[in-house]
């Protein structure tokens, strides 16, 4: 055994399947796509498998000092650049991260007059960059 601990991960993903894309074959201008139910439930199984490696405390591979439970913006930077394709490459990048931060009721706030509000889907709390 290795006495080396994570310090970080770069994850560079694509897409799930998608509806086709087609680009001009004079300027390669290109044209939407949609992701499918399909290609969510890959990025989603990815961020899961991910979350599983590198966020779980008893992974020989988790990321040394890394929030586990709740997303800490200042610890991650997810970027999304869809390259003229629509929404295909940003809606990847949501389903995967919704499998390595799923929702958590913890991601809530306490108003000025003690109501206690949840995020949307009791926690949603991707935030991803174009």
């Amino acid at each position: 055994m290795s006495d080396s601990q994570v310090l970080g991960v770069i994850v560079m993903m694509r897409h799930g399947d998608r509806l086709g894309f087609y680009q001009d074959a004079h300027t390669y201008t290109p044209s939407n796509t949609e992701i499918t139910p399909l290609g969510n439930q890959q990025a989603f199984q990815l961020g899961q498998y991910l979350r599983s490696r590198y966020l779980n405390s008893s992974s020989p591979h988790v990321i040394q000092n890394i929030s586990l439970g709740l997303l800490d913006p200042h610890q991650i930077l997810i970027r999304a650049d869809a390259g003229g394709e629509g929404s295909v490459i940003y809606d990847s990048a949501l389903s995967a991260m919704q499998g390595l931060w799923p929702a958590n009721t913890a991601y809530n706030e306490t108003l000025a007059n003690g109501t206690v509000v949840v995020g949307p889907l009791s926690g949603y709390q991707v935030r991803v960059h174009f």
